[in-house]
């Protein structure tokens, strides 16, 4: 089954494909829809994600106002689907990548495809997170504010390390 996935994964259709849904869900969320919340340039959400503490976090959705909590709301899922594009469209990068270096099977090389996938696990998480923190803010946990930091942090992490291991593949002899 893991071979299937692997090639799967590998194949220039399904990063073809991949790349097309996270453009597009990158489009709609980064350059519409969050820009629609924060009543800025969208990275209010963004910031909202890396205070790390919860009156910084309070006083960021009350820059929204009551137009950008309902928009985020209403298309929080939105995030859901991006993150899902993203995860998928990196897999197949590394995939696809490490099939054209012969090294798909390889037990280090292989391990790498869980970093995309936990990465946007990772965003789910913090997305299920945010939405409970914005709805509830002052009843919301400090120390639960503060472990969602950490899982936003750690999303970010998870992505800049997949594109290290991106280049360090391509550039394999």
């Amino acid at each position: 089954m893991a071979e299937f996935i692997l090639k799967f994964l590998a194949k220039k259709s399904t990063l073809i494909i991949s790349m097309i849904l996270v453009i597009i869900t990158f489009i709609l969320v980064m350059l519409i829809i969050n820009p629609m919340i924060d009543g800025a340039n969208g990275l209010g959400l963004i910031e909202l994600q890396l205070s790390f503490d919860k009156s910084a976090g309070i006083a960021i959705v009350n820059t929204w106002g009551e137009n950008g909590i309902n928009y985020f709301n209403k298309w929080i899922f939105s995030d859901y689907i991006y993150a899902f594009s993203y995860a998928l469209f990196f897999a197949s990068l590394l995939s696809f990548a490490m099939s054209k270096k012969g090294i798909l099977v390889e037990e280090g090389y292989k391990n790498t495809l869980f970093l995309p996938i936990f990465a946007g696990l990772f965003d789910w998480l913090e997305d299920s997170m945010e939405l409970m923190f914005i709805n509830n803010q002052i009843t919301y946990s400090d120390q639960l504010f503060f472990i969602h930091s950490i899982v936003a942090s750690t999303k970010f992490a998870l992505i800049m390390i997949t594109v290290i291991f991106l280049v360090i593949i391509w550039k394999k002899k």
